[in-house]
Parts: C-alpha cells; sequence; structure tokens
C-alpha cells in the first residue's frame, strides 16, 4: 500500500512537471530547462525503482527505423564539426540538446505514455494550455503594449505582438499552432461530444488564436496557417458539414475584416503577395556561395556568424542551413529523417498530421531553424510523439485522469 501510495505521487510529479514544461516552451525562461531536468530526474527515478529498462529498450527497438535515422544525423553532424575549422563550443553543445533533450523528450513521452503515466488528452490539454496562455498574453500585449508574463514591448501597430515568446514570429507561429488546433476540435467529429462550457472556451480561444496571430504580423505564421488549412479542409472535405462550412465563413469573415480595417495587416499582406523577403533572398544568395565553398560536409554547426558576409543571425531556410551547416551528406541524412517521419505520417493515415508536417516543412523555408530553435525543436518532438504513439497494445490514461 505504502509501494502504491509512493508510485501515485511520482507519477502525479510526472505529470506536473511535464505540465509546466510544456507550458514554457514557447518562452525562453529558466523554467524550461529546470522543469526538463526535473523530469528526466523523475523518469530516472520511475526506471530504477520500477526496474523498467525491459520497457525502454522494447520502445527503442519498437521505433528503431526512426532512431537509426536520428543516429545518422547525429553522425552527420558531428563529423561537420570534426572536420571544419570553424566548430566552436556552440557546434558541440547542439550536438547534446539533440540527444538530450529533443530526442531523450520523445523517448520518455513515449515511455510514460506506455506505462499509462501520461495520456494524449493530458498532452492535447497541456499543449493547449501554453498556447492559450500566449494568446491571452498577446490581447493583455496589445491594450497595454506589454505582456504580463515577462513585461516584453509590443503591439498592435509598431511592433507586432510577441506575447512572452522570444519574437512576433515565434509568437506567430504558436497563434498557428493555435489556431490550427482550433479547426481540428470544431471539425473533426471526435470531439463533438464537448459539453457547451468546453464549445464556448473553444470558440473564444478560436478567436483569440487568430487575432494573435493576424496581430504577430508574421507572414511565415499566416503562410503556415493557410497551408494547414488548404491541406486539412481538402482531406477532410467529405466529412465536412454545413456547420462546418458556416464557422469557417465566420473565420474568413473576421480575417478579412480585420485585413480591411487595419492599414497595417494589408501592408503586410501587399509585400506578401508581392513576395517581399526581407533581405532573405540576400541571406540565401551568400549561403549558396559559401555552399560551394564546402558543398560536402559544410562548415559545422552555428558557424555563419563567423562564415557569413551578411550580419545575420539565421538562414532562414532549413534546406539551405542544413546544407550550409552539414553539407550534402547531412542534408540527405535530414531528408531521410523526413522520409522515415513521413512514411509512418502516411501508414497512420491521419490527415492531421499530415497537415501539420507540411506546414511545419513549409515554414521552415522562412523563419524558425531546425538547428537552434528551442520552441521549434521542442514543439517537434512533441509532435513526433504523437505520430509515434499509434501503435498497437499501448494504453490510454482513462479521460477522469488526463
Amino acid at each position: 500500500m505504502i509501494f502504491m501510495d509512493t508510485k501515485q505521487m511520482l507519477e502525479k510529479a510526472i505529470r506536473f512537471f511535464l505540465f509546466i514544461f510544456i507550458l514554457f516552451i514557447p518562452m525562453k525562461t529558466s523554467i524550461y530547462p529546470i522543469s526538463f531536468g526535473i523530469l528526466v530526474l523523475l523518469f530516472g527515478i520511475y526506471i530504477f525503482k520500477n526496474k523498467q529498462f525491459s520497457t525502454f529498450i522494447t520502445i527503442i527497438k519498437a521505433n528503431k527505423k526512426v532512431i537509426v535515422a536520428f543516429v545518422l544525423v547525429i553522425s552527420c553532424m558531428t563529423l561537420s564539426n570534426i572536420l571544419s575549422p570553424y566548430s566552436t563550443y556552440d557546434s558541440w553543445r547542439i550536438i547534446f540538446h539533440y540527444i538530450f533533450r529533443y530526442f531523450l523528450f520523445f523517448l520518455i513521452l513515449l515511455f510514460f505514455y506506455k506505462k499509462a503515466v501520461i495520456s494524449k488528452h493530458f498532452i492535447i490539454l497541456a499543449v493547449f494550455s501554453s498556447l492559450l496562455l500566449q494568446a491571452v498574453d498577446g490581447i493583455f500585449q496589445a491594450i497595454y503594449q506589454y505582456d504580463f508574463i515577462r513585461h516584453k514591448v509590443g503591439s498592435l501597430y509598431a511592433y507586432g505582438l510577441s506575447g512572452a515568446t522570444f519574437n512576433r514570429n515565434t509568437f506567430g507561429l504558436f497563434m498557428a499552432i493555435g489556431a490550427s488546433l482550433a479547426i481540428v476540435f470544431l471539425i473533426k467529429k471526435e470531439y463533438n461530444n464537448f459539453s457547451n462550457y468546453k464549445k464556448g472556451l473553444l470558440y473564444f480561444s478560436t478567436i483569440l488564436f487568430i487575432f494573435g496571430l493576424l496581430f504577430s504580423y508574421s507572414r511565415s505564421a499566416w503562410i503556415f496557417f493557410n497551408v494547414f488549412s488548404i491541406l486539412f479542409f481538402s482531406l477532410e472535405y467529405k466529412s465536412l458539414s454545413y456547420k462546418d462550412f458556416i464557422i469557417s465563413l465566420m473565420c474568413i469573415f473576421f480575417i478579412v475584416f480585420s485585413f480591411y480595417y487595419f492599414d497595417t495587416l494589408y501592408t503586410r499582406l501587399l509585400q506578401l503577395i508581392h513576395l517581399n523577403s526581407s533581405n532573405r533572398d540576400t541571406v540565401w544568395l551568400d549561403s549558396l556561395h559559401l555552399i560551394k565553398e564546402r558543398p560536402f560536409f559544410g562548415y559545422g554547426l552555428m558557424t555563419y556568424a563567423k562564415i557569413a558576409s551578411q550580419k545575420i543571425f539565421s538562414v532562414h531556410n532549413s534546406f539551405l542551413e542544413i546544407t550550409l551547416f552539414l553539407g550534402l551528406f547531412g542534408l540527405i541524412t535530414f531528408t531521410f529523417l523526413l522520409y522515415v517521419i513521413f512514411q509512418k505520417i502516411l501508414q497512420i493515415k491521419n490527415s492531421i498530421y499530415i497537415s501539420f508536417f507540411l506546414s511545419f516543412l513549409t515554414i521552415t523555408q522562412f523563419d524558425h531553424s531546425i538547428i537552434k530553435s528551442i520552441p521549434m525543436l521542442s514543439t517537434l518532438s512533441l509532435f513526433a510523439f504523437f505520430i509515434y504513439s499509434e501503435t498497437k497494445g499501448v494504453k490510454e490514461l482513462p479521460n477522469e485522469i488526463s
């Protein structure tokens, strides 16, 4: 009986710190690494206390294809760093983070899901809470010119909204994810049994997400949301009802009205239509020139500050960034990893995963480094968990727990 009480306390602690970790993914604060460190510690305690090494090994064996693809990526990263004269401490720290933060997080989630410590319902609740917190913070920032969490300056006009995130593009990305999830919950028939209270909260959240998405002025986030919406509606068109079309038309009307009423929004839309890259094309051309000098193994991770002729913080294109840092061999291994994941999604035949996968792939061609962006990589780890948790024999927690 004492053991059961201790086990239950440990599982509650795991859920608590996992919830906190997910809540703070969009924000660069000390709570993010601290909560993850505690989560890893609790994971170790759980395995040792309950002698679950074999379960962890089973999970690794069950997902060996994606693990092999990931090991190839890490091998390319390591080789590029070794061969490059430009490698720094940050070059090696990125590899450490890939292994012990993002990939370990993915495996920890799979492990706790298999052991019924967490459920998908719980993860979705944590994700939605994190996104809604940012959306509410964005409204606060729109009214008071700063957010209530980190007191970051932002506005509807001059700067755009950023919430408590690093910048408006990051905020826009999470608002796009929130708006996309809201569409899924509103349209997918599996969620039609929501109570009136939950439906009301969902409608309200959708408005907040779209508002935050628009006034982040992040064109890449706008593209994400449009790609997701087009793909999702195309794949789900047979199951759409008149109610779904009405909801969609209301969202479209709200968006069109916003662009018509706010000149700043309309100006950003014109920049998008006219393919204004905000000098990204200059960075891309410079990257292509540099790639020609070291095409096979690249310059090593996080070396653009030393080699670029432009004063840039990011390449703003995932394929160019990978090729610049890791060369053609790195691009091939990353492409193989994407292929393995997409192949898994196609096996599942899930329209939500397909839409999110292609939306993430699209947005990383303009923003959000998949080499160094903490919020993006943590988000992708969560996304990978949902994909690879679609396995037979995995027990789901009862709804009342999650």
